[in-house]
């Protein structure tokens, strides 16, 4: 009798522990990418606006040997060093209105990567060169020594995407053939997203 009790006691368990690795499975089984593919595509080419901004020439600005930016007196004697004001014909106009579109596509972790060097970096002197974006309460600047960083815009030949290991239900790897604007090497690179606030979101680099 107390064999028998033993012996379903251990079946129980081992059917426990059975339902509840198989629900761990298919939590972690990764999507399939018919699946996921659009939101991804989507993210991938709306970055590439977005690596402009903060990996690129940046947002237009009102140069300081401009007859427009003289006229206008854009630039009085105490302005920072470094720093170029924001043309307020640019889209974005506002460090807010810059992280709006930034959250729209990017992972929080990789957000706060990107702001680091963005906005949260040391205003130093008057030269503040550890920052991109600059706010002095009434206008934007834009750090004027990266206006000759220059990056190629990727084109991604999203018919080779593919989903690689490791991935789960809520991060995933792919792999795509990609290559430069102007150039028509291809390359394979992989890159990297995350499910959070109920969505997918780049969590890696696409320049």
């Amino acid at each position: 009798m107390k064999k028998r009790i033993l012996a379903g006691i251990f079946a129980l368990v081992l059917g426990i522990c059975t339902v509840l690795s198989l629900a761990s499975c298919q939590e972690s089984t990764a999507p399939e990418l018919d699946d996921v593919k659009e939101r991804l595509v989507y993210l991938i080419e709306e970055s590439k606006e977005l690596n402009v901004i903060f990996f690129g020439k940046g947002l237009p600005v009102y140069r300081r040997d401009s007859a427009i930016a003289d006229r206008k007196t854009v630039y009085m004697s105490d302005s920072i060093n470094g720093y170029d004001r924001l043309n307020e014909n640019s889209e974005y106009i506002s460090i807010e209105a810059i992280k709006y579109a930034a959250e729209g596509i990017y992972s929080e972790d990789y957000m706060s990567a990107v702001y680091e060097g963005a906005f949260d970096g040391i205003l130093t002197g008057n030269t503040g060169a550890y920052i991109r974006f600059y706010d002095d309460g009434n206008y934007l600047y834009q750090n004027t020594s990266l206006y000759e960083f220059q990056i190629n815009e990727r084109i991604y030949d999203y018919s080779t995407m593919e989903i690689i290991a490791p991935s789960s239900s809520d991060y995933i790897n792919v792999t795509v053939e990609t290559y430069s604007l102007g150039d028509s090497a291809r390359e394979t690179v992989s890159l990297s997203f995350t499910f959070e606030r109920g969505d997918w979101y780049l969590d890696s680099p696409t320049y």
